[in-house]
């Protein structure tokens, strides 16, 4: 989770599946109403979350400095 009080994907989904943990804080978005999904469904949706991280793209030099190779216009 954003915050670091949830500590793995399969907790996250739990987490929102449940509706969130505060039901009936005025300040909860109406969004977050929770959803039913197979054990499948989760296992799927985790995978596919996980092909999203590319530790390649995030280690790759060429991405880490936005200004390089061009110069500062005065």
């Amino acid at each position: 989770m954003h915050d670091g009080s949830i500590a793995t994907l399969e907790e996250v989904i739990d987490h929102y599946a449940n509706g969130g943990r505060a039901k009936d804080n005025p300040n909860k978005s109406s969004l977050l109403r929770g959803f039913t999904l197979t054990e499948s469904g989760k296992l799927d949706l985790i995978e596919f979350l996980k092909s999203l991280t590319d530790r390649e793209l995030l280690t790759d030099r060429r991405w880490s400095n936005p200004w390089f190779g061009t110069e500062a216009k005065r």
